[in-house]
């Protein structure tokens, strides 16, 4: 499930989705999180929390959309997107798919940490390593990829290697990090409070690479930002301080 997740994610880019609109739809993850939680294993959640989920979901969409619309990172525009219905609508239906399998995916890590006890690095490395063949159906578009990678300039510091391949070992290597550190924290909190871990850092690297390419910081994006904040925070329900015992997270008889 975990391969097959990450790959229909990616490969919905190649269905003329364009990519703000794949970014909301990864952004949903934290609502459908909730959503599968409480249809599937039947937990209940405070309203705060429903609403501060909506919140955070809908200030990600605002500055998505802000930001897609200064021309920034999408790939395809809306109108070509359209000129290709049926395929947008495969797109659409695999973002769907991988957005509920992964929700599904985070829930069933945190049953088998409750049934086996917690094993996270066991789990992270049995979940990538058993992924690993599968790959080998895209074998060409590895090789491919691989063949664009060495015929990259130089490295400014390490003559003679690809800098490419340098973006490649740094990405996979922080890469591993932010992996291990996510099956560390899924181990110790639920499903859903993972996934709002993991909405944050996306909506972070929004906002970093806003400022980075030295975009405007329009009123949408303010906007967005409130309602993101605001969200994480009657998440958290700093407001109620310790006064009252948590009545959230349990399971419905």
């Amino acid at each position: 499930m975990f391969f097959t997740v990450n790959v229909v994610n990616n490969q919905a880019l190649n269905f003329h989705v364009p990519v703000p609109l794949h970014i909301i739809f990864r952004s949903g993850s934290l609502l459908a999180t909730l959503l599968v939680s409480v249809f599937l294993i039947g937990k209940s959640y405070s309203i705060r929390k429903y609403l501060s989920v909506f919140a955070i979901t809908l200030g990600i969409v605002v500055c998505t959309l802000a930001t897609s619309a200064q021309g920034g990172d999408s790939s395809l525009s809306y109108e070509e997107a359209s000129k290709h219905y049926k395929e947008w609508s495969i797109g659409i239906a695999m973002l769907t798919f991988a957005l509920l399998a992964s929700a599904y995916l985070a829930i069933c890590q945190q049953q088998m940490y409750e049934a086996y006890g917690k094993h996270p690095d066991e789990a992270m490395f049995i979940t990538h390593f058993v992924s690993l063949p599968f790959f080998l159906i895209m074998g060409g578009d590895i090789a491919s990829a691989a063949q664009k990678l060495s015929a990259s300039a130089p490295y400014s510091i390490l003559p003679g290697v690809p800098s490419l391949w340098v973006d490649l070992a740094a990405s996979c290597l922080l890469q591993y990090y932010c992996i291990k550190f996510v099956y560390q924290l899924n181990s110790r909190v639920d499903s859903l409070t993972v996934t709002l871990v993991v909405t944050l850092r996306k909506f972070l690297s929004l906002i970093v690479s806003i400022v980075y390419f030295k975009n405007p910081f329009t009123a949408q994006h303010w906007l967005g930002a409130v309602l993101v904040f605001a969200g994480t925070l009657a998440f958290a329900d700093i407001w109620g301080g310790n006064a009252a015992p948590k009545k959230d997270d349990k399971k419905s008889q």
